[in-house]
């Protein structure tokens, strides 16, 4: 399946006016924490819109079950595994770029619009040279050093008195909105 170039607009949009570090990821959903339980992300913070596209793009286009979500700018992995994530993952690459395939035991996907499922956790993968802007998202679930004791599902975002919010829904059902400040 080829995602539609116009379901990146956005996402690229607010990635040239809030440029990620050139070879550097940001992690966004539930993350461990040092020496803490798995929580949401400062990114989730810090980039409340963003989170908020990345969470309608997924409702779309990401059929698995996922924790977290990595995104990417122009960086190049070595061959490696992802011994943090658990089972399955989807990568899509979107940008202005040619090559970059992701080899995944020795074999090149083209993953520009196009996702991958694969086990990222077990399966030996790196990236293949490119030229140009190359992003990607990568949709996985953690596999966390503490037990869980929130999920994905209970996050969401919310436009409320002129800013972007952190929805969170307990398992009663009592809905907080959380700032950059608060933890849970």
């Amino acid at each position: 399946m080829e995602i539609p170039a116009s379901a990146f607009t956005e996402i690229l949009l607010y990635l040239e006016h809030h440029p990620l570090d050139v070879g550097k990821s940001q992690h966004f959903g539930i993350v461990n924490k040092r020496s803490d339980i798995p929580d949401i992300s400062r990114q989730c913070f810090l980039h409340p819109w963003l989170y908020h596209l990345l969470l309608d793009f997924a409702k779309k286009y990401i059929k698995i079950y996922w924790t977290g979500i990595r995104i990417t700018n122009d960086s190049i992995s070595k061959p490696s595994r992802d011994v943090s994530n658990h089972g399955n993952c989807i990568t899509i690459g979107f940008g202005d770029y040619t090559g970059g395939e992701l080899n995944v035991w020795d074999i090149p996907h083209d993953i520009r619009h196009k996702p991958l499922i694969y086990d990222g956790s077990s399966e030996l993968h790196w990236t293949m040279p490119y030229t140009g802007t190359r992003y990607t998202l990568v949709f996985y679930t953690l596999n966390p050093t503490y037990p869980l004791i929130r999920q994905r599902e209970d996050y969401d975002t919310v436009y409320i008195n002129n800013e972007w919010k952190i929805k969170y829904t307990d398992s009663d059902g009592t809905i907080d909105y959380l700032t950059k400040n608060a933890r849970r």
